[in-house]
């Protein structure tokens, strides 16, 4: 019996360990060329899910016909000033991949006790790949 429960529990395991993918995401990279997006202007659909989603640190894409939209949101932070910066955006044939950087206020800089939700939406050209976003 006991025999039997560790055989099916390696199959198990010998079948799951080969359903995983590894992208190499320096095979190949080549950088894109993406707009970083005010809020005003993106579609409407993706305005409406942005009013929530920036309440929370995140991210997630959004697709319509003709662009894919990359968002990383950092949630709620206690005072103004904050800006996100690209620290990369670049794709292989297997991936499109954004990493971001959180920047907060500068000390010369005044800033307003206030909370605000720093957040950032970058639209490239439509691609049908896995999206990996690193903030």
């Amino acid at each position: 019996m006991c025999y039997r429960i560790l055989f099916y529990s390696l199959s198990v395991l010998l079948f799951l360990a080969g359903c995983g993918k590894i992208i190499d995401m320096e095979a190949d990279k080549k950088e894109v060329e993406y707009v970083i997006c005010k809020e005003s202007n993106l579609p409407a659909q993706l305005q409406e899910i942005l009013k929530e989603k920036k309440k929370k640190a995140g991210t997630f894409t959004f697709s319509n016909s003709m662009y894919t939209y990359l968002v990383v949101c950092y949630g709620p932070k206690p005072y103004s000033g904050y800006s996100v910066r690209i620290e990369e955006c670049s794709r292989t044939t297997e991936a499109l991949y954004l990493r971001t950087q959180l920047i907060g206020p500068s000390a010369s800089e005044p800033v307003i006790e206030t909370e605000t939700f720093p957040f950032l939406v970058v639209r490239c050209e439509k691609v049908d790949v896995l999206c990996i976003i690193d903030s």
